[in-house]
């Protein structure tokens, strides 16, 4: 029998309760109708929230990013870097909140406030479209509406730890990622614990050595991804 009990984290999966977090950003939602088609509402919720998150974890060092860019505009991004204590910065004046006090150039100002995010966050929102979507809630007049409702949204880094937050986004990708017509269906966690165990089982001890790279052959190898990355 393997004793080795280096896997153990991977089982040490108590539950996380986030049902009324969830459930208030999937209310949000609700400000979407008529614009967007239900099947639709995750290509607005999902890439609020991810801007919503990183706002909350640079609320702190926000001022000093934004002198500092003032003075500097080529300041070095390692340099921001440092400053936030994040792989990521944004050098706009504007936040959500703030955006919401100039209704009449919200959609202009929001598309301000996402280019002054670092390069890397400004690569995730292009795939996600989220310059279209902001465009096409303006022209659906239900931007602001939006805006607001998740300026109000508290995903604090000391309210919602790194874990909460990942079950709030499994939760929400749950609920807007599953298109039945298409096949497409989201991961269930005791699928994706099911391949952890095999991909971990007796015999496969060598997976752990240093530098060792693992290819998977699977079809939802995504939701396995993440779960060993967080568990890991």
């Amino acid at each position: 029998m393997n004793t080795d009990t280096r896997i153990d984290v991977l089982w040490d999966d108590n539950p996380v309760d986030i049902t009324a977090e969830a459930n208030f950003i999937w209310s949000i939602a609700n400000k979407l109708r008529g614009s967007y088609m239900p099947d639709k509402y995750g290509d607005v919720i999902i890439p609020m929230t991810i801007i919503r998150r990183f706002e909350c974890a640079l609320e702190k060092t926000k001022a000093a990013v934004v002198e500092m860019y003032k003075k500097n505009s080529a300041y070095p991004a390692k340099a921001f870097y440092r400053m936030t204590g994040y792989q990521f910065y944004n050098t706009s004046e504007f936040s959500l909140q703030e955006l919401c006090n100039d209704a009449d150039h919200i959609a202009a100002n929001f598309e301000e406030y996402i280019n002054g995010f670092s390069a890397n966050v400004q690569e995730i929102l292009r795939e996600l479209s989220m310059v279209d979507q902001i465009r096409k809630m303006n022209t659906d007049g239900c931007l602001y509406s939006v805006v607001k409702a998740f300026s109000e949204l508290d995903v604090s880094i000391e309210t919602f730890d790194s874990i909460k937050m990942g079950y709030i986004f499994e939760n929400l990708i749950g609920r807007f990622y599953q298109n039945v017509d298409a096949g497409q269906f989201y991961t269930g966690r005791d699928i994706i614990k099911l391949l952890v165990s095999v991909l971990t089982a007796e015999g496969c001890d060598d997976i752990f050595e240093a530098g060792k790279v693992v290819t998977i052959c699977e079809q939802r190898c995504l939701g396995l991804i993440q779960y060993w990355g967080r568990c890991a």
